[in-house]
């Protein structure tokens, strides 16, 4: 797990019992106002219900009823119900007063339980539908990865070598906005899927052993529309699903330029989402290291060379650079992977 992601989890961890503790310095200083204006005989004796609603609210049941005896009981048999006069307060008054601050913290707390519960249950019914819908999405991949014979390890290879780019980026400044845990788990996730338009291809152009023809490589570039096209049919139905806009974006757009040259938009430069711009060179990189067949596989050395010629053409060139100064990793990365 990422540190980021730790230190998140921990940040969340901490604020139940922080509230709780809150709670009860609040509860003593209430107390203490009382006090000080007199007891029980004043309105102030009512600010107690604060905390135990915030506790109830936020805890449940079970720790909102014992804060709420314990509020009962600091100003309770030991508060004076005037303080001026000397005056006890009479054993009814506290036990009313600690019976219905346990009733309220009981009633909060109920709901509070009761909507958790949905809430959580509801988490896990979105988590199931979105895990279903990405192994749907992975299957229709693997099915076009029959089709299309590439290496066996292509779509592990090609979303490890992104999230791989995107780590390393989040730690520059100009990206530390941008890239979050969240981009990082969505790229690596909607990676697979930047050629799933190649479905529409025909099989005698995309199964095509030799180079293709100025007319067939048209209809090829036809894949990143398709790809997108269909995704977005899919988005109207899950409006708001930041792994469906990633996946869209890179669909479309991984194999647009720099220099404004690619398909099938002619973006250029930072108009060229991020995404798409991360999957080009882990896509061309993957695409050099492996063996195709109209091409051998090349080396690390010579498939990195040659991304290092289209620095600023093909490719944003402050993302080439981090290639090139974290190349070992990316070689390592390409090779956890066997054919």
């Amino acid at each position: 797990m990422d540190t980021n992601l730790k230190t998140a989890d921990h940040d969340a961890a901490c604020i139940p019992p922080l509230i709780l503790i809150s709670c009860y310095f609040l509860s003593c200083f209430i107390t203490l106002i009382v006090y000080l204006t007199d007891g029980t005989s004043n309105v102030y004796s009512n600010f107690m219900y604060l905390p135990i609603a915030i506790v109830s609210a936020s805890q449940g049941k079970k720790p909102g009823m014992i804060h709420a005896a314990v509020s009962a009981l600091l100003i309770g048999p030991f508060m004076p119900l005037d303080v001026s006069l000397h005056q006890s307060q009479p054993l009814e008054n506290w036990m009313i007063r600690l019976t219905l601050y346990v009733i309220i913290a009981f009633v909060i707390g109920f709901f509070a339980d009761y909507y958790k519960q949905e809430f959580d249950r509801n988490l896990r019914h979105e988590k199931e539908l979105y895990e279903s819908q990405i192994a749907t999405i992975y299957s229709l991949v693997r099915l076009l990865e029959s089709r299309d014979v590439t290496s066996g390890f292509h779509v592990e290879r090609v979303s490890t070598l992104c999230k791989l780019l995107a780590e390393y980026l989040q730690r520059l400044p100009k990206y530390k906005t941008i890239i979050n845990d969240v981009f990082i788990d969505n790229l690596y996730k909607s990676s697979p899927l930047h050629d799933i338009g190649k479905v529409g291809i025909p099989d005698k152009i995309l199964l095509k052993p030799g180079k293709l023809t100025v007319e067939e490589f048209e209809v090829m570039k036809t894949h990143t529309t398709i790809g997108a096209n269909t995704l977005t049919q899919v988005q109207d139905k899950y409006s708001g699903n930041k792994f469906l806009e990633l996946g869209i974006e890179l669909t479309r757009w991984h194999h647009e330029r720099w220099d404004g040259t690619g398909y099938p938009d002619g973006l250029k430069g930072e108009k060229i989402p991020l995404s798409a711009r991360i999957v080009a060179i882990a896509d061309v990189y993957e695409a050099l290291r492996s063996k195709r067949v109209y091409k051998s596989a090349y080396s690390h050395e010579k498939a990195t060379q040659i991304i290092k010629e289209y620095r600023s053409s093909h490719f944003d060139p402050k993302l080439v650079d981090v290639f090139l100064e974290h190349a070992d990793a990316f070689e390592a990365a390409f090779d956890q992977f066997s054919s």
